[in-house]
């Protein structure tokens, strides 16, 4: 009893102090209950609850502490526990800690982005980005663990020698004399249950609690509306505290945006209209009649429409995509080029006169952006270019071509909320609603 009282004593010590410089956190953080639980090995968020083990908030110094629950306050505040939770459940730890670390920086013994993968590129990326990332580095003959796997806690699944990289440093290839077995179930382990000496190092590492810590994670609408309600309250009062730069971006970036696609389309298709000016008989001049000939304008607009035809598309979505590209013959568009891309251009690119039934994917690998702008590089001619993605690669360089209007089209808005912050300086955005009727039929 005595050291659940002095963890708790601790913890509001260091939140007391962000009443006046850290409003936004100090409203986050309080939108939660705070529950002393120690049959949980570290500290989680769940469910609108922040439990912690009081054994855990006595092994921390009071600098890591106030970085552990800076940590939990942020990830609360990118929802990570309410509205992007992902199949497997360590790898959705290690990405969600990623995430939190890049813009945070802590002190605390977690990896960074070019660390796990040895690319700056992939630096201030996002959690979904990271998951998927993280995902493709797991072995091809382990499968990735079920929704129902994970909530039975069926041990063993997914964790191979990529997991190393998943933890502050611990190696993957078979778990210490150290290492509980309960560490891996995803319920609450036992009271009376053996701990490792660090527990700092087990919060760190998602092979040793990233079930625990993310196995209630889900969806859950009323808690997401109320978190965006304190950054919109924290936008109108400038009570950002020290949250600034590309970290206050990112939280914006979750807010609910409303778009109807199909307008922003038209839009986008009236932005690029070109007409061309010819010289015809069959019309008077408007200034002296039949005697000089008349003219009339041609619509010839070039639009470019790229596919993301890599792994992580699904079949669905890729249906989706080109019913998009039929609905432009709708909008009086005559043609319109398809190129399809994974981490290459991976075919020339076809002419669309009238829309298609069925249409031959290829590729089906990674995803990158470049060689889709190194081709509106080389072919200046297009009036627009539409990017239909799931948004999951690197940023890509600006292109020298400032002609050609570019248009990044997400599958979803979950995708365009994840990803467009990062691109939004190279075009519009829009993401599909997940009501589209599809033109297209199976094929």
């Amino acid at each position: 009893m005595r050291m659940k009282l002095i963890a708790r004593h601790r913890i509001a010590q260091i939140v007391e102090k962000w009443l006046l410089v850290e409003p936004l956190l100090l409203a986050t953080w309080t939108s939660h209950g705070l529950v002393s639980e120690p049959r949980i090995q570290t500290i989680r968020v769940q469910r609108g609850r922040i439990e912690y083990n009081p054994e855990f908030i006595e092994q921390l110094s009071d600098r890591h502490l106030e970085a552990t629950l800076r940590f939990e306050a942020l990830r609360i505040l990118l929802k990570h526990p309410y509205s992007r939770r992902q199949a497997h459940s360590e790898i959705s730890y290690a990405a969600s800690n990623l995430t939190l670390q890049e813009y945070l920086q802590t002190e605390l013994p977690f990896p960074r982005a070019r660390d796990v993968f040895g690319d700056r590129r992939y630096d201030q990326q996002f959690f979904e980005f990271y998951y998927h990332k993280l995902l493709d580095q797991q072995p091809p003959t382990e499968p990735t663990p079920s929704l129902e796997e994970t909530a039975s806690g069926t041990p063993g699944a997914g964790t191979g020698e990529a997991d190393a990289a998943l933890g502050s440093g611990t190696s993957g290839s078979a778990p210490s004399e150290s290492e509980p077995e309960s560490a891996v179930e995803p319920g609450l382990t036992s009271g009376h249950s053996v701990r490792p000496p660090e527990l700092l190092s087990v919060y760190t590492d998602p092979t040793l609690s990233g079930v625990e810590n993310t196995n209630q994670w889900d969806q859950d609408e009323l808690l997401s509306d109320r978190l965006d309600e304190l950054v919109k309250m924290a936008q109108a009062n400038d009570s950002w505290g020290s949250i600034g730069g590309k970290l206050r971006e990112h939280i914006l970036a979750n807010l609910h945006p409303k778009l109807d696609y199909r307008a922003v389309l038209r839009k986008f298709r009236t932005s690029i209209l070109n007409q061309q000016r010819r010289l015809t008989r069959m019309k008077p001049n408007r200034r002296y009649g039949f005697a000089y000939m008349g003219s009339r304008r041609d619509f010839s607009t070039r639009l470019l429409f790229a596919i993301d035809v890599s792994g992580s598309m699904g079949r669905e979505e890729l249906r989706q995509g080109f019913s998009v590209v039929n609905r432009f013959f709708n909008y009086g568009v005559p043609a319109i080029d398809v190129i399809q891309f994974d981490a290459k251009i991976t075919t020339d690119a076809i002419s669309f006169r009238r829309a298609q039934r069925e249409v031959q994917l290829t590729g089906r690998g990674g995803t990158d952006f470049s060689p889709v702008l190194a081709y509106l590089e080389e072919h200046r001619d297009y009036d627009g270019l539409i990017i239909y993605t799931d948004g999951y690669a690197p940023c890509p360089a600006p292109p020298q071509n400032r002609r050609t209007r570019i248009l990044w089209l997400f599958v979803s808005e979950e995708h365009y909320r994840s990803c467009y912050p990062k691109l939004q300086h190279l075009g519009q955005g829009a993401y599909l609603k997940a009501n589209i009727k599809l033109q297209m039929k199976n094929s």
